[in-house]
């Protein structure tokens, strides 16, 4: 079974929903209203201890966002199949903590999102956009047609909302990349407004249509890089804008002497909507300052430094520049790591919310909350998305083990440079399963400085005193033996887990009984305060390969 797109409106106003195309996570995760500033996280050194003394930071109107648009090689590659791929390979975003909506864009009338990128998202409570796209004179066709026609107009509103509600994504980017004949502009202003409307009486706050900037309220196809008159009628009727690539900083010489990133914030009613424009970075540099790439930072650090939200367009990049003759190179993972860590004091990781209990629960039963193998999709000769578990919030690769990875690559090598002094004691990120000698997923954690704690999960957890079990899964004892675990309050106070006994942790949690795998339990009980930040201690100088891990309520 494979996901495909819609190609015109016939297949349009013909899809019936297909039940086999419906999947829920196993732990379908809310997101919580508290970030870490990634600012602050990469200032003091990604260090556990500043980590655990600071309380993070809560959501508000003025803290930008940011949005992926994922468009690679045309879309629905080996990501569009339900079951695993067979000796092949495929990309996986795995930074979804520093993300606050996901695109799937394609060059298709209607390009729904790929069930597995669906349940990526839910899983980790980011929302997931299709995209509305017409473009040429098939798509100006296409557009006109829904347009001259008052009930094709509700009809396709009610079609593009019953199918993201069916699918479960959260909304829609429409892509209008086609001249419009004037007369129908009103008609397009409606059915903007009518398709939000729509999508927030389904999804509430939840759901979202962005305007992408490309048409203006005259018909022409016109990119604006900038919100103004000619384009902020289209953001006003739905919930923000993506603005085009070609966009100018208030530092950067112009010959028209116009910085478009002040003129879009001069242009808004009101300042709190400035969050509302996602400014676009192409990362493959068209026309984008700093050229994309491995530059795609100094794109980023103009736009919040005028506050706006970011729409990082392909970043996709990093997958397929690593491709020669269809073979990933093995610095893939490097450059994936590199492209982010140069991002990081930009963006925000946002913890996810967890819960001992659900609401009027007073089973006296262990409960299992929380579990993740940090698989991500990708296995040693196989693809398989819809495989994708929880990822760690805050991945890190020092700069040695970086250097330490790549082959000969003397632009990687440079661009590590640029990260400035490596305060970091640790590694923690997703074992890449295309190094490995068995096809094993989890966490490869390298220690540095020993002792160490590894920050690996933000969360917000609100125990009120209820105990709970924190078990950590390796293939090897010496992988767990020299773990321990430890959380970070609101209050900025460190708790140690205390060590459970095998034999006790089995009668605890009776489904661990005859389990193969080598396992270390924790116990964290008489807690108050809200639990923020999870890690793991290592009084060794040494690699570790964790394969999963576990939260139980008791």
């Amino acid at each position: 079974m494979e996901c495909k797109p819609l190609k015109n409106v016939q297949e349009l106003f013909s899809w019936e929903p297909k039940l086999e195309f419906i999947r829920e996570p196993k732990y379908k995760s809310s997101r919580s209203n508290t970030y870490l500033d990634g600012k602050d996280w990469t200032e003091n050194g990604k260090s556990w201890a500043w980590l655990v003394k600071t309380p993070l930071k809560k959501e508000n109107v003025n803290k930008p966002r940011t949005l992926v648009c994922h468009d690679m090689m045309g879309g629905y590659k080996n990501d569009r199949f339900l079951e695993a791929v067979e000796n092949q390979d495929g990309y996986s975003f795995l930074h979804w903590n520093s993300l606050d909506i996901f695109v799937y864009f394609s060059h298709n009338f209607i390009t729904l999102p790929p069930t597995g990128w669906t349940i990526a998202g839910k899983t980790h409570g980011v929302k997931v956009l299709g995209t509305i796209i017409t473009e040429w004179k098939d798509g100006k066709q296409i557009l006109e047609e829904i347009l001259r026609d008052e009930s094709k107009i509700d009809a396709f509103v009610e079609k593009c909302t019953d199918i993201a509600s069916f699918y479960g994504f959260q909304g829609w980017l429409l892509n209008i990349e086609n001249p419009v004949d004037w007369t129908l502009v009103p008609y397009l202003l409606e059915l903007v407004k009518k398709l939000t409307d729509k999508t927030h009486e389904v999804y509430g706050d939840e759901g979202m249509v962005l305007w992408y900037d490309s048409v203006t309220i005259e018909g022409n196809l016109q990119w604006q890089n900038e919100l103004n008159i000619m384009n902020k009628p289209f953001m006003d009727n739905c919930d923000g804008i993506f603005l085009n690539y070609n966009w100018t900083a208030p530092d950067q010489p112009t010959i028209q002497q116009r910085h478009s990133l002040l003129s879009s914030v001069q242009s808004l009613d009101n300042i709190s909507q400035r969050t509302h424009i996602f400014v676009g970075i192409d990362v493959f540099g068209r026309g984008c300052l700093g050229g994309g790439g491995l530059n795609s930072d100094i794109a980023l650090k103009k736009i919040r430094e005028v506050g706006l939200s970011t729409a990082i367009f392909a970043p996709g990049w990093t997958y397929e520049s690593s491709l020669q003759e269809d073979v990933l190179s093995q610095d893939y993972l490097v450059k994936e790591h590199l492209f982010w860590t140069k991002l990081e004091p930009y963006l925000s990781f946002h913890a996810i919310k967890l819960s001992l209990r659900p609401p009027g629960d007073g089973s006296s039963e262990s409960r299992l909350i929380f579990e993740s193998n940090f698989h991500t999709g990708r296995e040693k000769n196989s693809f398989h998305l819809l495989s994708m578990q929880t990822q760690p919030s805050l991945p890190c690769i020092d700069q040695i083990t970086m250097k330490e990875s790549l082959c000969s690559d003397s632009l990687l090598f440079s661009a590590c440079n640029t990260l400035g002094p490596d305060k970091s004691q640790y590694s923690c990120h997703t074992i890449d399963p295309k190094k490995c000698v068995s096809n094993e997923s989890g966490l490869s954690v390298c220690i540095r400085t020993a002792p160490a704690t590894v920050p690996v999960l933000l969360v917000n957890l609100e125990p009120d005193g209820a105990a709970a079990v924190f078990v950590i899964y390796g293939n090897n004892p010496a992988d767990v033996q020299d773990c321990h675990l430890v959380c970070g309050t609101n209050k900025g106070e460190e708790l140690e887990g205390d060590i459970i006994e095998n034999e006790i942790l089995q009668e605890l949690l009776p489904s661990l009984q005859g389990n193969v795998c080598t396992i270390r339990g924790f116990l964290l009980e008489n807690c108050y305060d809200t639990i923020e930040k999870i890690g793991l201690r290592f009084n060794s100088q040494a690699k570790f390969n964790l394969t999963r891990l576990a939260i139980y309520s008791l």
